[in-house]
């Protein structure tokens, strides 16, 4: 994860896997034999479908009425505030363009021919370009002295969040914790300091629910077999080089003895490094699995039996939250980002995540979203029972900013007084429904009046739920001045206050009888 750029919705249906091994030879004018990408072997392997059902066990069962949690993306990248891992993938400007807006065949094969692969990129404005090998050496200068993780949760806490998600290793590869496998971790670097056990202690200290996210694609372990061209840009485009870590094409096949070989390694990798956060820190409540290009295992391949199963996770955690981007399902669809907001209620468990920043998810000194913002997010999400994930990414020193502490603490602030409307909530149940976002809880029904943010805000002068329970009361949360309201016809009808004036959403509170 992830790209604020190129959003998904995943659905615990089918996941796609693209085996970037997969090669061909061509000659290319003056740079000779390359390897470049067949179209034809492009995002052509699948797992299969499934039958599955989401967890019924009784220590998962606070997962659909969390409502709010925080996410905490933080590597080495941000020794250079660099946003996690996709720097170093060249050819992203090319395939992250929509597809109304691509480039010509002509245009991409000259950026190929010349050998420039980030031509056009927003890195070359700030002379952030990076290659593979020039990212993970900054794993050597990655020394957060300051890093307080009970700093993290407690603000999280306060801010009315039930739990966190720790990225204990993204695509880069870097484990965040001293794994006894492979050779990019804190074992082999930092002098083995754990932040996923500081990450674990700090959340039982607050009450938080624990959330542990792993990248299965490991780009550092496979960087002998991984093409570091965005494979986007393959599947749109012929002619494309498959690039080495150093972004130079590459010109020698992998046999298909050593990529089975390396398949095999994968899945055992991947295994034992699950098992080491499943085993080696308590109770785990969430496994937060990211998609992004799958292991690079093809589906059917017999390497699968090696590598983690839903089962081993369920035996060694059995009451775990488990992600739907790994195996292609999981016990909650799963949004990304703000432009992939859901659209209607969701009848199973839901989580959108999304960044405080207004770009990226590790920190890279993008200025933040409002809190009007972020909160309009967060009771439509409600509205549409849906939990809110909100990404913070902690600087090198491994601290928030003040910025990020202000954003947390407007929203403590409000959730003082609203956090009824958002905990332990559900979207109205049919026939009910309103004129606003809206949520349920026994006999509480809460109404929200959206902060002016982009245009968001509710201008008319009265709102509507439509509900065929008496009423007991109306008044706004925060305040115990009741409002006017009138029954008309199953309809109960809201005056709102004139000339009311509000920076951040207000919360209706229907009382029932």
């Amino acid at each position: 994860m992830k790209r604020e750029a190129f959003g998904w919705v995943i659905l615990p249906l089918v996941a796609a896997c693209w085996p970037a091994y997969m090669v061909a030879q061509q000659k290319n004018g003056h740079q000779g034999t390359i390897i470049t990408i067949p179209q034809a072997e492009i995002a052509n392997t699948e797992h299969p479908v499934v039958s599955y059902k989401r967890t019924t066990h009784p220590d998962a069962q606070w997962y659909p009425s969390a409502g709010f949690g925080m996410f905490i993306h933080w590597g080495i990248s941000s020794v250079k505030e660099l946003e996690l891992s996709w720097p170093m993938m060249a050819g992203t400007q090319i395939g992250w363009r929509p597809a109304n807006n691509r480039l010509s065949a002509d245009s991409v094969k000259k950026i190929m021919d010349a050998g420039n692969y980030f031509a056009g990129h927003a890195c070359e404005k700030d002379n952030s370009c990076i290659t593979p090998n020039a990212y993970w050496a900054m794993a050597k200068d990655f020394d957060p002295k300051d890093c307080d993780p009970e700093k993290w949760i407690k603000a999280a806490k306060d801010a009315g969040m039930t739990y966190a998600v720790f990225t204990a290793k993204h695509h880069d590869g870097f484990a965040m914790w001293p794994s006894a496998y492979g050779n990019f971790n804190t074992k082999n670097y930092l002098n083995g300091r754990d932040f996923v056990k500081e990450f674990v202690t700090a959340c039982r200290k607050y009450g938080l629910k624990v959330g542990l996210y792993f990248s299965p694609p490991d780009w550092y372990f496979d960087g002998e077999y991984r093409n570091f061209m965005y494979y986007g840009v393959g599947r749109d485009y012929q002619g494309i080089p498959v690039l080495d870590r150093d972004l130079r094409p590459r010109t020698a096949i992998k046999t298909e003895a050593e990529r089975q070989a390396h398949h095999r390694e994968m899945a055992a990798f991947i295994k034992g490094q699950v098992e080491e956060l499943l085993t080696n820190y308590g109770k785990i409540d969430m496994i937060w699995f990211d998609k992004d290009g799958v292991p690079v295992i093809p589906a059917g391949n017999a390497a699968w039996d090696a590598c983690i199963s839903m089962a081993r996770v369920r035996q060694l955690q059995p009451g775990i939250i488990v992600s739907p981007r790994l195996f292609g399902y999981g016990d909650y669809t799963s949004f990304e980002s703000d432009k992939n907001f859901p659209t209607a209620v969701q009848d199973g468990w839901s989580e959108f995540c999304t960044t405080s920043a207004v770009s990226g998810w590790g920190y890279t000194k993008a200025p933040m979203k409002s809190t009007a913002h972020i909160l309009n997010y967060l009771v439509r999400a409600r509205a549409y029972n849906t939990n809110m994930l909100l990404n913070y990414g902690p600087t090198k020193e491994g601290v928030f900013t003040p910025e990020m502490y202000k954003s947390l603490a407007e929203i403590a602030a409000w959730m003082k007084v609203n956090a009824a409307s958002i905990k332990n909530t559900r979207a109205l149940d049919a026939p009910e429904f309103a004129t606003v976002p809206a949520t349920a809880a026994k006999k509480h029904r809460y109404l929200f009046l959206l902060a002016p943010a982009g245009g968001e805000n509710n201008a008319a002068p009265t709102v509507e739920l439509h509900t065929s329970a008496a009423v007991k009361k109306v008044t706004m949360l925060g305040h115990k001045t009741p409002l006017a309201y009138r029954l008309d016809a199953g309809k109960l009808i809201v005056d709102l206050p004139a000339g009311r004036s509000a920076t951040l959403p207000l919360v209706i509170d229907v009382e029932l009888k």
